[in-house]
């Protein structure tokens, strides 16, 4: 029962993070969670204010996956808040791992039905696109983007993010299939499909 609460609490923050339902994810996390340590008991703040910590910084690593420290850092106070909120190591790694389980698998759905962090980069970047934004718009010229185009990364792919290819202007959304790729790295378009374009890093 307890794992499965904190199992939706994870859930609802991989739906505020892949999907447009930001709102309803971050409810669903914070309902599941109020009801997690309600039920478990807890006798000071000091478990969820470590738990919450340890959350946000590993929400914060997805979005900088560069940084690094913040991950670590993030899964030490998450699971030291578990612990203390428990007071048994073997139910806290029993309840993370179920936890860990039943979010991967709807993450690996999310992704397999195309969500990503699209939703998301598209307001992180709006600022840093904007004088982009405004030369695609009244351009109308695009070029024809094939398997093998190779072009540089306008901003970092997280996975999703934007390219442009040769003297095209025009800056496009695509996938990274290696995952995290640094803004201004060479890529290179692996597949095309309708008006998916998915890249890898051109080493």
């Amino acid at each position: 029962m307890e794992g499965l609460l904190l199992g939706l609490g994870f859930i609802g923050v991989a739906l505020a993070i892949l999907t447009p339902f930001v709102k309803s994810g971050t409810g669903l996390t914070l309902i599941s969670l109020a009801v997690y340590f309600r039920f478990i008991g807890i006798e000071t703040w000091l478990p969820v204010i470590l738990f919450t910590a340890g959350l946000l910084l590993i929400v914060f690593e997805i979005f900088v996956p560069e940084f690094g420290l913040a991950g670590i850092v993030g899964m030490i106070l998450l699971i030291s808040g578990l612990y203390l909120t428990i007071g048994d190591i073997g139910q806290t790694v029993r309840d993370l791992s179920l936890s860990v389980v039943i979010t991967s698998g709807v993450v690996f759905y999310l992704i397999k039905n195309g969500y990503s962090l699209a939703n998301v980069n598209k307001l992180i970047l709006q600022t840093n696109l904007q004088d982009i934004s405004s030369k695609t718009d009244t351009d109308n010229t695009k070029q024809s983007i094939t398997v093998g185009l190779e072009g540089v990364a306008m901003t970092p792919l997280r996975p999703s993010g934007k390219v442009a290819f040769g003297d095209d202007p025009h800056a496009y959304d695509v996938l990274s299939t290696d995952g995290h790729i640094s803004k201004d790295s060479a890529v290179v378009v692996d597949k095309v499909q309708g008006t998916k374009i998915t890249v890898r890093q051109n080493r």
